[in-house]
């Protein structure tokens, strides 16, 4: 993806992740990416400081009255400030939108890929070539960010809407896009809605055409409810989507379908001075919380993306996303991926699994090493 890693971090020093566990399944799914992190960390001789932050969402609000407290701002503002990277769950609320204001991330990248070794898995008939789209979200404008009023009025409940799509933001986002657009195989794919939305599809539509002639991209305009067709039918045909707030949510958790189940989604929001939040594309799963059985793998993910994105690791982020693969080459799934003749592995079990594979290639990587 091309993001700049942060470049003020010596070798020597640990890298700094602070950790929002967030609610329902969410802390399971945590500590098991820890335990993954801290694993490539051990076996590849980093130094890594994790720092527990508080409450968000829900348990945020029961005890605060916020979804994101100034607790939790002032411990994100530390983490950032070091040069580190937040990890966090999923939770309840405004929480994401909120921390998404407050630190100006403006977008979001979500990886949509598939995978050969869960290819029985997935409903759709796949193309024989591994899926890899990038879908570049903006965050801070539209629906989500917008301000609702409510009245009453002789037909009952009445509520008003209004949001801004902003020309300078939108082009901010469409250069994020692009230049990842130019590292790929330089195709990017502009969402609108031409006839639902004609004042905002026409300001998306001129900033793209002067972004992407400027940065030699080629580029195309795309209705929302047509992409989401062709992303199920052809998804092969798009390299990186940009997207408004709303549009790009839908159509990231289509990669859920891609993919072979919503548990792998992951993605994580940026500002332009670096600060980063990593998490799944999923909520919190209620239901499973304390099950054991949530699928870990969307947050183990989110930790490669973390190595590599912010702190430039691409062999590390490159060594967890493989140890996910050989776990389900060597036939283990969670049950959100069960398929016939497979074993199955919990939350706990499955992130174990995962720890040891890494532990397994270093040791495999040091033995083969040229010695001198």
């Amino acid at each position: 993806m091309n993001r700049r890693p942060n470049q003020s971090r010596p070798a020597s020093r640990p890298l700094a992740v602070g950790v929002l566990r967030g609610e329902g399944s969410s802390p399971e799914l945590i500590d098991v990416a820890l335990r993954v992190l801290e694993a490539v960390c051990e076996n590849r001789g980093l130094k890594l400081r994790v720092e527990m932050g508080g409450d968000i969402g829900s348990l945020s609000a029961r005890r605060t009255g916020e979804y994101l407290s100034g607790e939790v701002v002032e411990f994100c503002r530390k983490i950032f400030g070091a040069g580190g990277a937040v990890l966090a769950g999923a939770a309840g609320g405004r929480f994401v939108y909120d921390i998404r204001r407050r630190f100006n991330l403006y977008y979001k990248l979500n990886p949509l890929r598939s995978y050969l070794e869960l290819r029985d898995v997935c409903r759709l008939k796949l193309p024989a070539k591994p899926i890899d789209v990038l879908v570049v979200r903006e965050n801070l404008q539209g629906i989500y960010q917008g301000d609702s009023v409510e009245n009453s009025s002789e037909d009952g409940r009445e509520v008003s809407h209004t949001f801004v799509h902003n020309e300078k933001q939108v082009r901010a986002v469409l250069e994020v896009a692009a230049a990842v657009a130019r590292s790929r195989r330089n195709m990017l794919t502009v969402i609108g809605k031409n006839s639902g939305a004609p004042a905002v599809h026409a300001l998306w539509s001129a900033c793209a055409m002067e972004v992407g002639q400027a940065a030699d991209v080629e580029f195309s305009m795309l209705d929302v409810d047509y992409a989401a067709y062709k992303l199920l039918q052809e998804p092969e045909s798009f390299d990186v989507i940009a997207a408004p707030n709303c549009f790009g949510d839908i159509l990231s958790d289509l990669g859920g379908i891609l993919a072979g189940a919503r548990g792998l989604t992951f993605g994580a929001s940026y500002s332009a001075e670096g600060a980063a939040i990593y998490q799944t594309n999923h909520g919190a799963a209620y239901d499973l919380a304390g099950s054991d059985m949530a699928n870990p793998a969307g947050q183990i993910f989110s930790v490669a993306m973390m190595l590599r994105e912010t702190f430039g690791l691409r062999t590390e982020a490159q060594l967890v996303e493989d140890s996910v693969r050989a776990v389900w080459r060597s036939g283990w799934r969670t049950t959100d991926l069960a398929e016939p003749g497979c074993r199955i592995a919990g939350t706990r079990q499955f992130g174990e699994l995962v720890a040891a594979e890494i532990c397994n290639s270093a040791i495999q990587n040091e033995a083969c090493s040229p010695i001198g």
